[in-house]
């Protein structure tokens, strides 16, 4: 994988872009806190997000398809570098909201484009470990973004948003000098030129669904991240910013060490039996999660977590690379995460009532929803790998008209 540099360039800017929003990601929500936001405000602020994300996947994943990933990207760079340190000029806590919703907007014109990028570039037998050689490369800046943003927040939480920003703009100097632009005149012109136009059922194909279901389980977290986890550790489990932070660590270091495995192994055996295992293996850690009353403890959980992430998640990429064409695949990852990003929707949404309730609920209800949505996900992923070991969504409309 080394030796592709525009896979490489693209793992390397989404891990800066990342550490960015990593060293945000324990502070934003007590920063609101410390400004008087209350907890339907934080919420507010994580269903403007959201709801900015959905909305703009699709339509960036199509621009990056028409116009570039290249160019798509910098834009989303450059404006989440502007947005972090808005946050420092602003008081009213209301105004978070406009903020968080303009940032959805941005962060949707990144991983799609750069998603695409990796299948546009990595032969379809090597996009498992292509996949999973980003994963780490993402994970990475999970890992450095917390810890560096949990330190910078003990001097005040202001370092961290100035170096969110800083790391935004290292995102767009990797973009702008080690990425290619890929425009519509090549890949996608070629396959438009090769067949007929493909209509936009092919994006419900039957192995695009079962993605599409495993994303809305696995975004459910992604809810209770934005809007609970700060606060159920700080508040219920006695966590500081620091060891917040260090919680994200610990799920990001084992994930980075075996990504690259999983992605490899998702190349060799059934991807579905993949899902199955390493999804069904994380509803535990939901429930104790629940029931434990030590941070440290959750900190290890994590860690116990992040290893089962790092196989399920490259089986899940590069089962969704398998079943996109070129001339959608922008549009592909824009809909799986903008179906992921339902899910989160509905988990920062749902869980926040069951949290002022008990903090245990938003968790339980996690853990069961998720384990569903793998179940269902991984059998119509084995259905569809029993029909074709190639799929093809176009083959897979014809066969339902």
């Amino acid at each position: 994988m080394l030796r592709n540099r525009t896979l490489v360039a693209i793992a390397l800017s989404v891990c800066a872009a990342y550490t960015g929003i990593g060293m945000v990601g324990p502070v934003r929500v007590l920063f609101a806190q410390s400004h008087g936001a209350s907890l339907a405000i934080i919420g507010a602020m994580a269903s403007a997000y959201l709801v900015s994300n959905f909305v703009f996947q699709y339509p960036s994943g199509w621009l990056a398809d028409r116009w570039g990933r290249k160019q798509v990207m910098v834009l989303g760079l450059l404006v989440q570098a502007l947005l972090s340190l808005l946050y420092l000029l602003i008081a009213d806590p209301i105004l978070f909201i406009a903020l968080r919703f303009i940032e959805g907007m941005a962060a949707a014109a990144i991983l799609p484009s750069a998603r695409a990028m990796i299948i546009d570039v990595v032969p379809a037998e090597k996009q498992g470990e292509a996949f999973g050689f980003f994963g780490a490369f993402f994970n990475a800046g999970f890992l450095l973004g917390p810890g560096l943003g949990g330190l910078l927040a003990t001097t005040g939480y202001a370092s961290a948003f100035i170096g969110a920003a800083l790391f935004r703009l290292i995102a767009i100097v990797i973009v702008i000098t080690m990425l290619p632009a890929v425009r519509k005149n090549t890949s996608i012109a070629r396959d438009e030129d090769a067949g007929p136009p493909i209509s936009y059922r092919t994006l419900f194909a039957l192995p695009l669904l079962g993605a599409y279901i495993l994303a809305f389980g696995d975004y459910l977290y992604l809810g209770f991240d934005l809007t609970l986890l700060p606060l159920w550790m700080h508040d219920h489990l006695g966590a500081s910013v620091a060891i917040i932070g260090l919680a994200y660590m610990a799920w990001a270091i084992p994930n980075i060490i075996f990504s690259t495995v999983g992605g490899r192994l998702a190349d060799r055996v059934r991807r579905s039996l993949m899902i199955a295992i390493f999804g069904l293996a994380q509803v535990p850690l939901y429930f104790l999660y629940g029931v434990t009353t030590m941070a440290i403890f959750v900190v290890v959980l994590f860690a116990v977590h992040g290893l089962f992430y790092a196989f399920i998640q490259p089986a899940v990429d590069a089962h969704l690379a398998a079943s996109s064409r070129s001339t959608m695949r922008a549009r592909v990852q824009g809909m799986y995460s903008t179906i992921g990003l339902i899910g989160a929707f509905f988990g920062a949404n749902v869980f926040s009532p069951l949290y002022a309730i008990n903090y245990r609920l938003p968790l339980f209800t996690m853990g069961t929803l998720f384990g569903l949505c793998v179940i269902l996900g991984s059998t119509l992923v084995r259905i569809s790998e029993a029909r074709t070991t190639l799929v093809d969504p176009l083959k897979e409309e014809t066969s339902f008209s």
